[in-house]
């Protein structure tokens, strides 16, 4: 357990570290999501479920509101914590002194259990594919996503502790629209997870957003806030 942690965090302080100095300008940002998500229906086995998600982000050191996304989705639970989804995502960027931009995706998404203990650790890999398509272009972009999630509730099954995440986000292929294949952002996260009530969970933390460009990286500073709600059982 404290050897995934420690591995976990020397990957983003290292990959921090080995970017900083080309940072090129950075960013103070606030995030929040809103999801609801779980099965729809009852009975035990595969279960169908649901996606809904909405993510208000606020940057220009908090001072605007800068992107907003929905994310609805559509899927079956395998198993506790095996999931596979595809749904439709909407995204509004607001570009300082420049015209707002939308941008429409798919994606389909493998959520699995590494390691499963829910009295002691739950490690688990997320990866998705994104198919994405900016108003006003003619290319369509690809873009891959793989996660490594780990929570370490303190108190047993189902009680607040550590949560730590990392996220790679690699695009897949060239667009006319300005996205390269190659890494395209790194995200590293570091908080804790609250249960509120049986249902409604809330995840508080920093997280590190590097975003690689045509010259220097960038780095933003991200207070990151989810409010996370289960359906079903």
């Amino acid at each position: 357990m404290v050897m995934v942690s420690r591995l976990l965090i020397g990957l983003a302080v290292a990959w921090l570290a080995a970017n900083s100095a080309a940072a090129r300008a950075d960013d103070t940002q606030l995030w929040g999501s809103l999801i609801a998500q779980g099965p729809i229906a009852p009975g035990a086995g595969a279960k169908p479920m649901v996606w809904l998600e909405l993510q208000p982000r606020f940057d220009e050191n908090i001072s605007r509101r800068g992107e907003l996304i929905v994310r609805p989705g559509f899927g079956v639970r395998l198993a506790p914590d095996l999931l596979v989804l595809a749904g439709y995502h909407y995204q509004n960027s607001a570009r300082d002194g420049a015209a707002s931009v939308t941008e429409h995706r798919m994606w389909q998404q493998l959520s699995l259990p590494l390691i499963r203990d829910p009295e002691r650790i739950i490690l688990l890999t997320r990866l998705r594919l994104e198919q994405r398509i900016v108003n006003g272009s003619q290319d369509l972009g690809w873009r891959a996503r793989a996660m490594l999630r780990l929570q370490l509730p303190l108190g047993g099954r189902g009680t607040a502790g550590p949560l730590f995440w990392s996220e790679a986000l690699v695009g897949l292929n060239d667009t006319d629209w300005g996205q390269r294949s190659r890494v395209q952002q790194v995200r590293a996260f570091g908080g804790a997870l609250v249960p509120l009530d049986r249902r409604l969970n809330f995840e508080a933390g920093y997280m590190a957003q590097i975003q690689r460009g045509p010259g220097a990286d960038r780095v933003n500073h991200v207070a990151n806030l989810t409010l996370n709600y289960r359906l079903g059982d």
